[in-house]
């Protein structure tokens, strides 16, 4: 069975726009600042597809998955051609 994927966000990356929140309103709230706030554990499977939309649509490309398997997730890694789906 293989790992339950989490988010990480690259805080130097990100610049506090909100589209994460906006593509995954049931997981990601957004601080005082407009900077995300992640959920402490694993996605929840029911999850998925907002977790992988808030990825894949932000524009900084600052979230990604922090599981060894799909650490090249996001459109980093479809540019790099090892897009892996959790």
């Amino acid at each position: 069975m293989s790992e339950q994927p989490k988010l990480r966000i690259d805080w130097i990356a990100c610049n506090g726009y909100g589209v994460c929140e906006a593509a995954a309103p049931d997981l990601i709230v957004l601080d005082d600042w407009g900077y995300p706030i992640l959920p402490d554990g694993p996605v929840p499977h029911d999850l998925m597809r907002q977790a992988r939309k808030a990825i894949n649509d932000c524009p900084m490309v600052a979230l990604a998955w922090e599981s060894r398997q799909t650490l090249t997730g996001g459109r980093l890694g479809r540019l790099r051609g090892r897009r892996a789906n959790p």
